[in-house]
């Protein structure tokens, strides 16, 4: 059973390392139709653009969900 989902584009990799300052993260509890939380990673580059760098859906609002985000984010 796949409880939760990381996912991040490969080019955004390449950005997400390029632009590594500033990183936003924002989260949307349960608004989809599998009921899970979309916790969303944006970056922002030196000339103050904005990129979504990653997203993850979550099971629960529990620390180590939100952990396990952050580590492979």
């Amino acid at each position: 059973m796949v409880c939760d989902i990381f996912w991040c584009h490969p080019d955004i990799v390449k950005l997400c390392n390029a632009c590594n300052l500033v990183f936003l993260i924002d989260s949307t509890y349960k608004t989809n139709r599998y009921r899970l939380s979309l916790l969303d990673f944006v970056g922002v580059t030196p000339t103050e653009m904005t990129f979504s760098a990653s997203f993850a859906y979550l099971e629960g609002e529990r620390v180590n969900n939100m952990v396990w985000a952050l580590e492979w984010f």
